[in-house]
């Protein structure tokens, strides 16, 4: 999601209730491709959804809640303010969030890996399926609802963007002898804004051991970054997580997993049911 939709509490209500029916179509489709349960009815959907969604937010804010508490380090600043609980962490943005569980890089994707297997056993018992069909389900269905919310933030993005070119013609900036207006002071922000800006002022050799080791990483993975550039009119949509992972060298990761996915498509390909072909007539082709 493109910053501007994610700092717009309308954009952002918006955004998500037409994301609504196309997770629907998308749970629909690919349960009728893998599976024989599945929702049945747009009702049954539209709780599926629910109840998955409420599973991977509430697994990943909590568990990432947890590992930011065991994260803190008061000998370098890096710690929560005081009084500082869960019902405030619950109420911050998710990219602040985020941002400060790069604290330690690849800790981060632990809540992200936790959400995901939430979501997929809250699945398996909703519909009594075993528990390998429900992952592969789970993850076609979440593949296709990142595409689908890529697509949804290019297509906010161009009205968006078409709103704010019409704005700026009806109220074309001051002329340049205009009298400025005075500076603003800087303030240190508090808050968790505060300990994301603490994590930001660290230098190459301060933290732990695995973010020490990720700065290294990152100045090998500079040598992709034109790739990243090339890429980054599609990436851009993608939810903040993904992006991060990609750009981090996820991309050395992916493309061979979606060759090894097609090498092996023929074996993950479900067979046909033998109750259709034996209720056709034998000598009758079933196309």
């Amino acid at each position: 999601m493109i910053p501007v939709v994610e700092h717009s509490s309308l954009l952002t209500i918006l955004y998500w209730l037409a994301m609504i029916p196309i997770a629907i179509v998308v749970l629909v489709r690919v349960t009728a491709f893998w599976a024989d349960d599945g929702p049945g009815t747009l009702f049954g959907a539209l709780r599926t959804i629910v109840v998955m969604a409420l599973a991977v937010y509430l697994t990943f804010d909590i568990s990432g809640y947890l590992f930011a508490c065991m994260m803190q380090d008061p000998q370098l600043g890096i710690a929560f303010p005081p009084g500082y609980h869960y019902w405030n962490w619950i109420r911050e943005p998710q990219s602040l969030k985020w941002h400060v569980l790069g604290y330690v890089p690849l800790i981060r994707y632990l809540p992200v890996i936790f959400a995901l297997c939430a979501g997929a056993i809250v699945q398996v018992l909703l519909w009594k399926i075993p528990f390998r069909t429900g992952m592969i389900v789970f993850v076609n269905q979440l593949v296709l609802d990142i595409f689908a919310m890529a697509m949804l933030s290019l297509v906010f993005s161009f009205f968006v963007g078409v709103q704010e070119g019409a704005n700026a013609k009806n109220h074309p900036r001051h002329a340049a002898g205009g009298h400025a207006p005075g500076r603003a002071v800087a303030v240190a922000p508090d808050g968790l804004q505060g300990m994301q800006h603490r994590i930001e002022q660290l230098g190459a050799e301060e933290g732990p051991l695995v973010r020490r080791l990720w700065r290294r990483w990152e100045a090998v993975n500079q040598l992709l970054r034109p790739v990243y550039d090339l890429l980054q009119p599609v990436t851009r949509h993608l939810p903040l997580p993904a992006r991060d992972f990609l750009n981090g060298g996820g991309w050395l990761i992916v493309i061979p997993g979606v060759i090894a996915l097609l090498r092996s498509w023929p074996s993950l390909r479900p067979r046909p049911r033998r109750g259709v072909s034996s209720a056709a007539d034998p000598q009758t082709p079933v196309f």
